[in-house]
């Protein structure tokens, strides 16, 4: 017998053969008890290496006798070590422990160790002695045994970028822990070399468990290499630390490398003071990752932001009558357009080493290299938008070549020419928002206005058809989503994707919220559609596929950000 298990206890019955004979039959009759049986344990035996803080639970058969289970549990190593900090005894006499009993059900007892883990990579042996009793009195006599081992500690199972791999410098930096951690010790466990300009904040996704994000405050330098190191302190939510440190090396590659999306943020539209670039979520219910591009100086704002294909440079309007400036974004030097006061539109080349801009109705080309501005053409009423052919031999702007109506002007930065697209008297209207096709080939705009507008197509290599109407009342267009659909804004202010060939629409994002969207753009690819939306008293953007699934939000402005969106515009893509 154990020491400090009870003492059997024993009957003696004096009775006469007639009382015997009685009692012998109402025993026969009900039968003896059943003795309580082990239903259930976890831990189980077969369930492999499990997590240091699962609780040791036992099911039974029947309701049991808290106390004559608990007093007969005991927990040990091989090596015959206690679980860390758990008394079993201490817990049993519901004295102050690492661990605690709890009953769950009558029948179900668990052995719970909050904040106190099983050790790691540990085998332990369970044995519930013999004598447990069952609530009603029945008693099973035969010990049980048997044995769970504990996993290592948490690793990091994946990062983005891995070693050697390369990052944008407006993405975050993901690490994936194999368990749930503890944020502010991973926040002093990482170390980024070299420190990034600005900071950077450490976001804990919502919605995958052991997943961190390091945000940089501002975009990572093109070009630079950096190291991340993840030091074995880092612990997670039980405690235990890091199984191995992690170090992963990789480079920066410039803005546009993945797809970026550019714009302008202010307290309200036309009060811009900052430009920002937001890049899609790695993950599902990952939070927007912002980068600030620039900042206006004190008591400026900007009026309007373009950023370069490429992504390496940044022009923007400031209010006030100033020029253009352009900003080498991998360096921060701004460099004034000269000739530009006054702008009314401005677009860069394919290649992003020019500028064209309309200013006091002629169209300039400001030159990266040489940092000089000349006039291409002039003309009454020369304005925006502008579009440049993807190879950059023809900019397209919208004039009045005589007072007439605006049409759509084409023009040749090597000759110096102006052309404007054949008309017919079907097109006895305003013609503007002229876009190219992803291949050049075609030219598509608007003819008339507001709900009247009218989608129009241009193929100079058509000797049959160069011009011809797509359909009606379409909307203004916005860009090619493919080299057989279009990108439009409709009257109701849905935006739409329309049949170059049967000029039926399919709206691919309508109104939400009650609002309709505000601006938009698609990607150079057209695989991609960002536009902003007013959402509770902020606007915001938003990105979706180019059939309008896939919304997901990049921004999350708030009251208290008291921030609003401007027009976006892609960089890659």
């Amino acid at each position: 017998m154990l020491p400090g298990s009870p003492s059997p206890r024993r009957f003696f019955l004096l009775f006469s053969p007639a009382v015997a004979l009685l009692a012998a039959s109402v025993l026969t009759g009900c039968g003896p008890l059943n003795p309580p049986q082990i239903t259930n344990v976890a831990p189980a035996p077969s369930q492999g290496a499990v997590h240091t803080s699962d609780p040791l639970v036992i099911t039974f058969n029947t309701p049991m006798n808290q106390l004559s289970v608990e007093r007969r549990l005991y927990l040990r190593t091989r090596k015959d070590h206690f679980p860390p900090d758990c008394s079993i005894a201490r817990a049993a006499a519901r004295r102050k422990s690492g661990c605690h009993f709890f009953w769950r059900t009558p029948k179900v007892m668990a052995l719970e160790h909050p904040g106190h883990p099983w050790a790691l990579i540990t085998t332990y042996r369970a044995t519930l002695l013999g004598g447990i009793e069952a609530a009603n009195g029945a008693v099973n006599p035969l010990s049980h045994s048997w044995e769970f081992s504990t996993e290592g500690g948490p690793q990091v199972s994946a990062t983005t970028p891995t070693t050697g791999g390369t990052i944008g410098p407006n993405q975050p930096i993901s690490i994936n822990f194999s368990r749930d951690m503890n944020p502010k010790a991973v926040q002093r466990a990482i170390n980024l070399t070299p420190a990034p300009v600005g900071g950077y904040q450490l976001a804990r996704s919502s919605s995958v468990p052991g997943r961190f994000l390091i945000e940089p405050n501002l975009p990572l330098p093109a070009g630079t290499s950096y190291t991340l190191s993840i030091a074995r302190s880092a612990l997670d939510v039980d405690g235990n630390k890091l199984q191995r440190a992690a170090v992963i090396h990789f480079a920066v590659t410039p803005l546009g490398s993945a797809t970026s999306v550019v714009f302008p943020v202010g307290a309200s539209a036309g009060d811009y003071t900052e430009v920002l670039a937001a890049s899609p979520p790695q993950l599902a219910g990952d939070p927007p990752a912002l980068r600030v591009l620039a900042s206006a100086g004190a008591g400026q704002h900007y009026l309007y932001t373009w950023p370069s294909p490429s992504g390496s440079r940044l022009a923007v309007e400031l209010a006030g009558g100033q020029p253009i400036q352009v900003t080498d974004l991998s360096t921060g030097k701004s460099t004034s357009v000269l000739g530009s006061t006054g702008s009314t539109g401005a677009a860069w080349s394919p290649d992003g080493q020019q500028l064209a801009f309309v200013v006091g109705g002629a169209l300039r080309v400001y030159t990266v290299s040489n940092s000089t501005s000349v006039t291409l053409a002039t003309s009454p009423s020369m304005q925006g938008p502008l579009s440049w052919r993807p190879d950059g031999q023809v900019v397209v702007a919208v004039a009045a070549p005589t007072g007439d109506p605006t049409r759509v002007a084409l023009l040749s930065p090597g000759l110096k020419a102006i052309t404007f697209l054949p008309t017919s008297a079907a097109t006895v209207a305003d013609e503007d928002d002229p876009v190219w096709s992803p291949d050049g080939s075609s030219l598509a705009f608007g003819v008339g206005s507001g709900s009247d507008q009218a989608l129009w197509i241009y193929r100079p290599l058509d000797s049959s058809s160069a011009l011809a109407l797509i359909a009606n009342q379409v909307g203004e267009p916005l860009a090619f989503l493919d080299l057989d659909s279009i990108l439009v804004r409709q009257p109701s202010g849905d935006l739409a994707a329309v049949s170059t060939t049967t000029g039926i629409s399919t709206v691919i994002v309508g109104g939400r919220y009650g609002h309709y969207p505000i601006s938009a753009a698609a990607t150079s690819t057209g695989r991609q559609v960002a536009f902003t939306l007013l959402v509770d008293g902020r606007v915001q953007v938003y990105l979706a596929n180019d059939d309008g699934t896939g919304v997901a939000a990049l921004t999350d402005f708030s009251a208290k950000d008291s921030l609003n969106a401007g027009p976006p515009a892609f960089v890659g893509g």
